[in-house]
């Protein structure tokens, strides 16, 4: 496997990512994203509620944005899918090569509970 830094979703450190109640209603949550061969990868709880509206509705919206959660581009439609528990650790260490110390020091509050998350695989709409 690779080793060097993969690609991120343009110059920012955090992407947004627009997922949909049942009833249509959008739900923006700001995340981090690595991009490995053409998919956005993302790390998260897997009781969150972006878990079960991507289960809900793949469809989503993906903006890079600034650390307050605004948006710094135009939103992107795309198509997201769970990941298997096999994905969690590979995506961590992309995100860790991606995003150096700062990520590294989160997950270091993070340990232990990496069986607690999941990988969401975004692709974006052409």
């Amino acid at each position: 496997m690779e080793h060097k830094p993969p690609a991120r979703l343009g110059p920012g450190r955090y992407v947004a990512l627009t997922t949909y109640e049942k009833d249509g209603s959008p739900v923006t949550a700001r995340v981090w994203a690595t991009k490995v061969g053409g998919l956005e990868y993302v790390v998260v709880d897997s009781h969150a509620g972006k878990v079960r509206r991507i289960l809900n509705n793949p469809l989503v919206n993906v903006a890079r944005c600034n650390h307050d959660g605004s948006t710094a581009s135009d939103a992107v439609p795309a198509r997201a899918r769970i990941l298997g528990p096999e994905f969690t650790r590979v995506t961590i260490n992309w995100l860790q090569l991606s995003y150096g110390w700062l990520f590294r020091s989160l997950m270091k509050v993070e340990r232990g509970k990496i069986e607690k998350k999941v990988v969401i695989a975004i692709k974006l709409s052409s």
